[in-house]
């Protein structure tokens, strides 16, 4: 990990790939009312260019928030309770909390000052403006900045509405020279340039474009649209072939319906131009939510007039005519199209009878990836299926939402949900919960799939600290499979687990060890391991003879599956700092801590930081373990969780803080943990890691942190300069504990290189 410790710019919005054209009037006005409330919402019709607008405000005011400018897309969302659970995702925050999503988000937003940007509200307009007046209410330091189809209705709400660029009236007489000064006409020379380069306004094609823009009516997404054909055909050809469009559609009378009508005739344009495999392919993306890959694509699209093998090259033509955007052309590329460019597919999937197929393929692929994902849970896969599962997350709810309101496809959508339970601690286990609560909503009868939700269910409950919720789950689990007169070894894991967190660790270790048993039996070896790290997890905590072996057995185990790797790291962590091996429990947590990190796991990292904080108390670094509890609490704040989400954390919590409260004096202790609370994420990391010098305190670890006899030993082994492999060799102990006793000196004497240990040991043996 990198040891920088300059701050960058927090927030989301992307760079625009296209340059901003006009706006100039609209974008002062947002800006000033921006400063004076804290919501403000673009409304306007579809295709008026007010995400556009938004993100180039956001970026121009982006200076005035601290804490970044989030972009928070909700046109893929459907399910309107999943509003607050979105905006946090797009924040970078896992919500694994029992509480209502929305008093996570606000605690967390509290003490922010940032810039939420919310795009395409208008399908969400109650839960929209619901979520936003309780964190508007809770953070005084928040400022939105929405766009809708219409007002959000909210308290003290701002509303501009973006009005179609500048330019000519439709049929108006031949252009004067300021023609090219009108937005729209400027808009499309730029979209023109860009398509086919060399294109400038000339007095040959200066008149068709002040036609054709004022038949589009300033509307810019029309206007790109036509731009973009400049490839196909002349500027001459495509001012013809609009008005040929105009004529079979409806005049309207009033603006609204006249620019309704403008941007229907350049999508029913761009479709025209379209070959019939190109519509066909348009029509079927449509079911698609938040993007798309190529495999996706293949997999759902094809057939019935498109083979597989043609689906790259009918969507490079979609892609050539900027129905369909490449958002990123690296190794996992994405493919995206505008909202209402979507909606135009959507509905011409509808009129031709295919919805309902298309749907049900769409789900079907989505549960043949979460499938291909689970078989890859235990490998070294891992942690690209964490990725790629995370991107597809508007996908798989939308297949959720479709299996699930339906009664004839609710049993796919139990499978569906059951089958990303492994993902969910990733891709968060509150939102995780409410579809497996909604998926039993909906569920008849006791079967197979209804125990497997039911108990990943209590897990989950157990997971997040809801204790009440998990006895519950796990007892309905056990009825059920007394019904069912099923074997399957997962209840018991559940109800042990639940045990557990519940502060009764001898059921715990019983029912737990049930479960290890009739997983090793069935061959479940992704299973196997689960109940095993719970088994090692109660030895660990209740400091039984056997948490070594079970420790090592775990960790040994874990193979090359990074997320396990990281977990089995912790527990064996624990164990060495229980068995009296601090240094080592250092390094393992270290580790644990690093992996944690690569895969985003904030949940994870806050235990590696919490275990690294009663570790270093331990060894007498007050300071700097006040500081670890600090930093631990901004990642348990990202989850939306506690410390004390489990009875035996929460003890070792409490009796560190005690601990430490009484060495420092209460007024040191809180400035050491504020310090360390105020590092940020990546800096905490950086920070407990022993990888800076920007430490909460470091200048008093100095003076009241004395090392250990071994510990002066390498001080003075390296003020020889002896490298870490031959410091192991001269005491006789191994280069990775050799290795962890440096990184420990490091860390107590607030240093960042080993030359200023070696200057410090010189420095002490004279004195």
């Amino acid at each position: 990990m990198a040891t920088r410790t300059s701050r960058r710019r927090a927030g989301n919005l992307p760079a625009d790939v296209t340059s901003f054209v006009g706006r100039r009037q609209e974008i002062s006005r947002a800006r000033q009312l921006l400063s004076s409330t804290r919501l403000l919402t673009l409304t306007g019709p579809g295709g008026v260019g007010k995400t556009r607008l938004a993100r180039q405000v956001a970026s121009e005011v982006s200076r005035a928030f601290p804490d970044g400018v989030w972009l928070v897309e909700l046109a893929p969302l459907r399910d309107a309770a999943l509003v607050s659970w979105t905006i946090s995702s797009a924040l970078g925050l896992q919500d694994q909390s029992a509480r209502p999503a929305v008093a996570s988000l606000a605690e967390y937003l509290s003490d922010k000052r940032l810039l939420l940007v919310l795009d395409n509200c208008e399908h969400l307009v109650p839960a929209c403006a619901n979520v936003l007046g309780e964190i508007l209410s809770a953070a005084p330091g928040l400022h939105v900045l929405a766009t809708s189809r219409q007002a959000l209705g909210c308290e003290g709400e701002w509303v501009l509405t973006v009005p179609p660029l500048s330019g000519p009236e439709p049929d108006a007489p031949s252009p004067d020279a300021s023609a090219a000064h009108w937005e729209s006409v400027e808009l499309f020379a730029a979209r023109a340039a860009a398509a086919v380069p060399g294109f400038t306004l000339t007095p040959a094609t200066q008149e068709a474009v002040t036609r054709l823009c004022g038949r589009l009516d300033g509307i810019p997404l029309a206007i790109e649209l036509a731009a973009v054909n400049l490839r196909f055909l002349s500027v001459h050809d495509l001012a013809e072939r609009l008005d040929d469009r105009f004529s079979l559609l409806t005049v309207a009378s009033d603006s609204d319906g006249r620019r309704h009508r403008s941007l229907q005739a350049a999508m029913d344009w761009s479709h025209d131009l379209c070959s019939p495999e190109e519509r066909l392919l348009w029509a079927r993306l449509s079911v698609f939510r938040g993007g798309f890959d190529l495999e996706s694509a293949e997999h759902v699209c094809s057939g019935e007039e498109i083979v597989r093998a043609g689906v790259l090259d009918t969507l490079v033509g979609l892609v050539d005519k900027s129905i369909v955007n490449l958002q990123d052309a690296g190794a996992a590329g994405r493919y995206r199209m505008l909202e209402t460019v979507r909606e135009y597919g959507g509905e011409q999937l509808v009129r031709s009878g295919a919805h309902r197929l298309m749907r049900e393929r769409h789900r079907d692929w989505y549960m043949k990836l979460v499938e291909r994902a689970r078989d890859d849970w235990f490998t070294g896969k891992q942690s690209s299926w964490f990725v790629r599962l995370g991107s597809e997350l508007a996908n798989l709810r939308s297949a959720l939402e479709f299996s699930l309101s339906r009664p004839d496809e609710v049993p796919q959508g139990l499978e569906l949900a059951a089958r990303i339970c492994n993902y969910w601690m990733r891709l968060g286990m509150s939102e995780g919960r409410h579809w497996m609560d909604r998926a039993l909503s909906v569920a008849d009868g006791p079967d197979e799939r209804v125990l497997n939700v039911l108990w990943i269910d209590a897990w989950a409950a157990g997971i997040q600290g809801d204790l009440q919720g998990a006895v519950e789950l796990t007892e309905r689990c056990r009825v059920m499979a007394e019904q069912l007169d099923s074997p399957n070894p997962a209840v018991p894991m559940v109800r042990g687990i639940t045990a557990f967190y519940a502060g009764d660790p001898e059921r715990a270790s019983a029912l737990l060890g049930e479960a290890l048993e009739g997983f090793r039996s069935a061959g479940d070896a992704t299973f196997t391991w689960v109940a095993l790290f719970y088994v090692a997890l109660v030895a660990s905590f209740t400091g039984s003879a056997d948490a070594g072996r079970l420790t090592a057995e775990c960790l040994s185990t874990a193979g090359d599956a990074q997320w396990c790797q990281s977990h089995a790291l912790w527990i064996s962590a624990m164990n060495r700092w229980r068995e009296g091996e601090p240094e080592e429990a250092v390094a393992m947590a270290r580790d644990g801590l690093r992996q944690k990190a690569s895969v985003g796991d904030l949940w994870g990292i806050a235990n590696c930081i919490e275990l690294l904080a009663w570790v270093h108390d331990a060894m007498g670094q007050h300071r700097y373990a006040a500081g670890l509890l600090g930093s631990a609490q901004t990642f348990w704040r990202a989850t939306g969780t506690s410390v004390r989400g489990g009875a035996a954390r929460g003890a070792r919590h409490d009796a560190c803080e005690t601990r430490l409260r009484e060495q420092l004096g209460d007024g040191a202790f809180l400035k050491a943990f504020e310090r360390g609370a105020g590092l940020g994420q990546e800096q905490s990391v950086v920070y407990a890691l022993g990888e800076t010098t920007a430490q909460p305190a470091s200048e008093e670890i100095r003076d009241d942190t004395q090392l250990t006899s071994r510990q002066r030993e390498v001080a003075q082994l390296l003020a020889e300069g002896l490298t870490n492999k031959e410091i192991a060799e001269r005491l006789v102990i191994a280069q990775r504990t050799a290795e962890a006793h440096v990184e420990n000196i490091l860390t107590r004497l607030g240093f960042s290189s080993r030359a200023q240990i070696a200057a410090w040991s010189v420095e002490h043996r004279a004195h």
